[in-house]
């Protein structure tokens, strides 16, 4: 009789165990689809370059990603991030060309394809800089969660993140950097998806 009290005992708990588990799967499932994290395939765009040409995300598909979100008269954040992207490509060598580096303005008023170009080859000009209308591009900002969606107008400081998406060569996140590390510290993220 011990015997069955005990193993009615065991298997309630695995029961329990099992219902608990699958309920908070699914919930944890259900909830979040739209949170960018690590694994993850990043959200599509369809952005216009520098010469006026729509580029989408999928065109970089067979290459490691890379992409930041700034403006060209940011005083501090965005430099870095371009700095960083020109140290990589110049630590990287011949294997700089497995990447795509890319420049999303935050501010499509401000920065015109003259600016954005003109930004993109003071380092090094391997950039792909995009811009768009408000609308496209607060499309990719919320699905990035790059910068608040009101228009304020013209500014001098816009608040957007400082990030740095790192996408395989399947468009997967799998990580996340900063423009305040090291160039060698980002290249050895780097290398492990190359």
């Amino acid at each position: 009789m011990r015997n069955k009290l005990v193993l009615a005992i065991v298997l309630v708990s695995f029961i329990l165990s099992f219902l608990i588990f699958t309920m908070f799967s699914l919930r944890v499932e259900g909830v979040g689809d739209n949170i960018l994290m690590s694994g993850r395939k990043l959200p599509g765009f369809t952005l216009k370059d520098t010469r006026g040409r729509s580029i989408t995300l999928e065109e970089f598909k067979g290459r490691v990603v890379l992409i930041f979100f700034g403006y060209t008269s940011c005083p501090d954040i965005c430099p870095m991030a371009l700095q960083r992207y020109a140290e990589l490509q110049r630590l990287l060598g011949e294997r700089a060309r497995e990447l795509v580096f890319i420049f999303i303005t935050t501010d499509p008023t401000g920065d015109n394809p003259e600016k954005l170009n003109d930004l993109t080859e003071k380092y090094g000009g391997n950039i792909v800089a995009l811009t768009g209308d408000w609308q496209e591009l607060a499309t990719v900002w919320k699905a990035y969660h790059a910068r608040p969606l009101e228009d304020a107008g013209p500014s001098t400081y816009i608040t957007h993140s400082a990030v740095i998406y790192v996408g395989d060569r399947n468009q997967i996140l799998r990580s996340i950097l900063t423009p305040e590390m090291p160039a060698e510290v980002m290249l050895g993220e780097i290398q492990a998806i190359l």
